[in-house]
């Protein structure tokens, strides 16, 4: 049987949210992680962070002068999550036109870079750690002050003196590490120890993150006097302050010492991409607009969505919960497939966007699909295209209806470990987000293909997916999430559950999320699996593994005026409001 001739064509219609309608707003007092305000709103994995972007709107600025501040503060106060080291994607839909603009500043391959230099690392260092991961080789072109300047210049209202500020005061003043921040620590002394080869790149880490060694306590003072330089700089001169002179020179002799090969021309050479943001609509009341490649969130959202559509998922769990979870993770598998095969760097490689995209694609793969067995790996996606046809996530709203979604990245916990001393910045390893070794996962168990292969100036695929939502034609959902690829499938499960099945965000922030990434062939769940469940799930063909994890998320929901924002608090977050 195959659900695509036995589908429910109905659907549930959103629940109204606590206290909309009414004078009071909605009110969660039992959860710290959550915050209600008219004035503006930022959510983000630091409760400093999102203040420090709040800052900025009560002083006057819009969304994307706080988005800039937000950035600044994250890579401050979560320097192992993302930083002036990286890059990212921001999508902003702008009040006064109604446009939706979407910006990539991406990291990007040196001009020295070659398509088997990890291979043939590997084989010099084979008893090493992944060369696509630690040291200066793993380091990319940063992208995320040219992104910021970028943005600023064309649509901000501050100068850079201003939105670095905040960033600027918690580095030189320091700030009280919490338990996420402890937790990122304690794991990367854990990995300076085990591997005695990344002492020298990971010198700053164990010299500001440790006390001779041992991890940084709760409530102990962070103090960043080399980072507050870097920030210093950027507020007197702007990108020019970091793509050239001391700091630029100390980004290109911390890479080459540790055995990158990044130039100071790659620095000089850097510029962000406007791209056109992917648009789809679900359920006909909602319009999502999503990242395009090189993010595959926006195509895999879109792909996974447009299978789902014709069902009725929320009605098939209250009768048969597993095989609602199933035809979900179906839909999933499929979409990762085809990420798989056919996504990469669009300015490089031809990408089939306009057929991944087609709702009647996505009905041809449920066609194919069975309801009550899942398949062998390679039935999913597909193997031929017709001719016809990879962090820290925030969302920002300001008093006048500008909305950010933007995400950023170092790639992987403290990324490279290599740090431009003495400006504390910590570099990114975004080279393993390429496929970086052929026919082997990525650090976060990913198959690529050779679309995605290592070539000089090339954007690496990413799973960052920046989502905003409108419902009725009408801001309604500002979205995304960190954690490799469980990214895409965070955004997803909230996504169902707040459209589908009408939860409220906090709600839906709380409830279990499933993710299936293609290969490896499990499903890895946020919280462990019920046995009715988990029993049904492997009746049908599936494995669950046993570690348990997901993507953290945070957004912003718009409703009758007021705003409601979420911040994961499994990495510590915490949204600020603007009253």
């Amino acid at each position: 049987m195959h659900v695509a001739r036995t589908a429910c064509l109905c659907f549930v219609i959103p629940a109204i949210l606590p206290g909309i309608g009414c004078t009071s707003p909605p009110s969660w007092p039992d959860l710290t992680w959550v915050a209600t305000g008219r004035g503006g709103m930022v959510a983000s994995p630091s409760p400093l962070a999102s203040e420090a972007g709040a800052s900025i709107l009560r002083a006057g600025g819009n969304a994307i002068d706080a988005a800039v501040a937000t950035s600044l503060a994250i890579g401050v106060t979560r320097p192992y999550s993302s930083g002036l080291g990286g890059g990212g994607f921001m999508m902003v839909r702008l009040a006064r036109t109604d446009a939706v603009i979407a910006l990539d500043y991406r990291e990007t391959a040196p001009a020295a870079a070659t398509r088997d230099m990890f291979t043939t690392a590997r084989a010099a260092t084979p008893d090493a750690p992944p060369p696509s991961r630690y040291g200066g080789l793993a380091v990319a072109t940063p992208g995320l002050i040219a992104g910021h300047a970028e943005m600023l210049t064309k649509y901000g209202t501050r100068s850079w003196a201003n939105v670095t500020e905040p960033a600027h005061k918690l580095a030189a003043d320091g700030f009280e590490a919490d338990a996420a921040f402890v937790r990122a620590t304690r794991g990367a002394l854990h990995t300076l120890a085990k591997h005695p080869s990344l002492t020298e790149a990971g010198r700053y880490l164990h010299a500001s993150f440790s006390n001779k060694g041992e991890p940084v306590t709760v409530g102990e003072r962070v103090v960043q006097p080399a980072l507050a330089a870097a920030l210093k700089r950027i507020a007197a001169e702007g990108p020019q302050g970091f793509y050239s002179g001391p700091v630029a020179e100390s980004i290109v002799a911390a890479v080459r010492n540790t055995g990158g090969i990044l130039t100071a021309d790659d620095l000089a050479r850097y510029e962000p991409r406007w791209r056109e943001p992917l648009r789809m609509t679900y359920r006909q009341r909602y319009t999502l607009f999503l990242m395009p490649p090189p993010s595959s969130g926006g195509i895999v959202i879109a792909q996974t969505l447009n299978f789902l559509e014709p069902t009725d998922l929320s009605l098939i769990r209250q009768v048969d919960a597993p095989a609602a979870a199933h035809w979900f993770i179906e839909a999933m598998k499929h979409a990762y497939a085809d990420r798989a095969r056919w996504l990469g760097d669009p300015d490089a490689v031809d990408v089939p966007t306009e057929r991944l995209l087609d709702k009647a694609y996505a009905a041809s793969l449920a066609e194919q699909s069975s309801t009550e067995r899942t398949q062998a790996p390679e039935r999913y996606g597909s193997t031929t295209i017709p001719d016809d046809g990879g962090t820290a996530h925030f969302s920002v709203v300001d008093r006048w209806g500008n909305v950010v979604a933007c995400t950023e990245t170092i790639n992987t916990s403290f990324g490279s470990f290599v740090a431009a001393e003495p400006f504390g910045i910590i570099l990114n390893n975004e080279m393993d987000d390429f496929t970086a070794e052929p026919g082997k996962p990525n650090a976060f168990g990913l198959i690529q293909s050779e679309r995605n292969a290592v070539v000089p100036n090339r954007r690496p695929l990413s799973s960052m997916s920046p989502t905003i939502v409108l419902r009725d034609g009408k801001p309604w959902l500002t979205l995304g999430a960190a954690g490799g690829p469980r990214i895409i499938s965070s955004v997803i499960n909230v996504l169902l559950s707040v459209i589908d099945s009408g939860a409220p965000l906090p709600e839906a922030m709380r409830t279990r999320r499933l993710h299936h990434q293609w290969q490896p062939d499990e499903i890895v769940a946020s919280s462990p699996v019920p046995e009715p469940m988990a029993d049904g799930l492997r009746w049908r063909g599936h494995r669950i593994a046993e570690q348990t994890g997901a993507g953290h998320l945070h957004a912003i929901m718009i409703e009758d005026g007021w705003l409601i924002g979420a911040s994961d608090p499994g990495k510590g977050g915490g949204p600020a409001a603007v009253r």
